[in-house]
């Protein structure tokens, strides 16, 4: 008896669980249910921004006047008085060599500014108002020298940019005159600016 009635307790369990599954079917047949869903997580990725490279704009150094640099053969003076005009800001005045009547006889001529203290100096702009000189750039430590060529010689027409060789520095900045018109005889420095690296 004990048996009969375990047997009718496990069909009927049986029984019980096939109505509960059967009643997950729709009346077609189908699964009645939710098709799974995968839940899908959106990653937002920040990616490192390239760094901004924000070109460095060149520094401005102030230039001095000194004074002319005419070595021998040279007499030691040149217009002395007129070379704070090649650093005056204004374009209408200028430093002037003398005159040379007969042509220019010696290896050059120019004037010498001071930068304050020895720096890093990349490039030299040099303004004249006339056509037909010849200048190079030459750096040194003290106002006497000695000095020593920084540039290419350039013609001097207008705004003439001096690129100064990589590295070069100094206190002292000597324009250089190479060659002056022969027109005129002389040669004309209205402005010098000086820029940092």
């Amino acid at each position: 008896m004990t048996r009969l009635l375990a047997a009718a307790a496990l069909a009927a369990f049986i029984a019980a669980m096939i109505v509960i599954a059967l009643g997950g079917f729709g009346s077609s047949g189908g699964r009645n249910q939710a098709a799974p869903t995968t839940a899908t997580t959106v990653r937002t990725v920040s990616r490192p921004r390239p760094p901004t490279t924000v070109p460095k704009r060149p520094v401005r150094i102030k230039l001095i006047a000194v004074g002319p640099y005419d070595p021998p053969p040279g007499d030691g003076t040149e217009n002395d008085s007129q070379v704070p005009n090649a650093v005056d800001g204004n374009p209408a005045t200028f430093w002037s060599t003398e005159h040379y009547t007969h042509g220019f006889f010696k290896p050059g001529v120019g004037i010498v500014l001071d930068a304050g203290r020895r720096q890093p100096i990349a490039r030299v702009v040099v303004t004249t108002d006339e056509t037909g000189s010849q200048a190079e750039i030459q750096l040194a430590d003290s106002p006497t020298g000695p000095y020593r060529v920084v540039s290419a010689d350039r013609p001097l027409s207008g705004a003439t940019t001096f690129a100064l060789e990589r590295g070069a520095s100094g206190r002292y900045v000597l324009v250089w005159l190479t060659a002056l018109p022969a027109a005129t005889g002389e040669g004309h420095i209205s402005e010098v600016r000086a820029f940092g690296s």
